[in-house]
């Protein structure tokens, strides 16, 4: 008889065996890592100092102090300040709280749930970024975000979160086509915008443009979302 499940690797309680609670407790951690999975974030490499008991981390490629030797792994702070460990099997998904998606270890790697997932280790994945971006002073204001190179924009999208002034509305889009993704947006909160185009790719990286219509920005803050589709694989750009 083997010491484990075949699947989730539980540990069997033997017969005579002493320390039973041992077995059983470790099989118990085992599932709480396991069903209905999450983690903070993934490919973190330093153990955070102060976790909360229960909190989860996928562990980086360069892991360091008591995640040394534990590449890939989910990592579950314990009583006492320890780390229980739980390796990964090909095709386990999780919950990512950082990044709000679900990830998928691949075999080799965790990965963002894509729409296409080959052995190759190739897929396209849906991503996005946000940013909160403050428009105190000028014309208009690029985003510190910015489209990745090689991805296919679907939608630029916004919301005003604190009132503009200065501007009497606003567009969206980017360098050389400032209303690409929306114009004459208005200034009061709560204002949006889901700006929707055919998809388009880009072959830089690319800031959002915020530009001013009917004045200067002097103040107010747009949440702006760019949602696109990217090519991910074994090789870089």
């Amino acid at each position: 008889m083997p010491n484990t499940t075949g699947r989730l690797l539980l540990p069997y309680i033997l017969q005579s065996q002493s320390q039973k609670e041992v077995t059983h407790n470790d099989a118990l951690n085992i599932l709480d890592v396991l069903i209905q999975a999450v983690v903070q974030d993934v490919g973190l490499n330093t153990p955070p100092g102060s976790p909360t008991v229960g909190q989860c981390w996928v562990v980086g490629s360069s892991p360091t102090g008591a995640w040394v030797g534990k590449a890939s792994q989910i990592a579950q702070a314990v009583d006492g300040g320890g780390w229980f460990f739980v390796a990964p099997f090909k095709r386990l998904k999780l919950w990512n709280e950082t990044t709000d998606e679900y990830v998928m270890f691949d075999g080799t790697n965790w990965v963002s749930e894509g729409l296409l997932l080959k052995e190759t280790g190739e897929y396209l994945r849906v991503e996005h970024k946000t940013e909160d971006v403050t428009v105190n002073a000028g014309a208009f204001k690029d985003t510190t975000i910015q489209i990745p190179d090689r991805a296919i924009v679907l939608a630029v999208n916004v919301r005003v979160i604190t009132a503009i002034t200065g501007a009497t509305s606003f567009g969206i889009g980017v360098a050389g086509d400032t209303t690409r993704y929306g114009n004459l947006i208005g200034i009061a909160l709560d204002s949006t915008n889901i700006g929707i185009t055919s998809p388009l790719a880009y072959y830089a990286n690319t800031a959002i443009r915020l530009t001013a219509n009917g004045g200067n920005f002097t103040g107010g803050v747009i949440r702006t979302t760019m949602q696109y589709l990217k090519p991910r694989g074994p090789w870089t750009w």
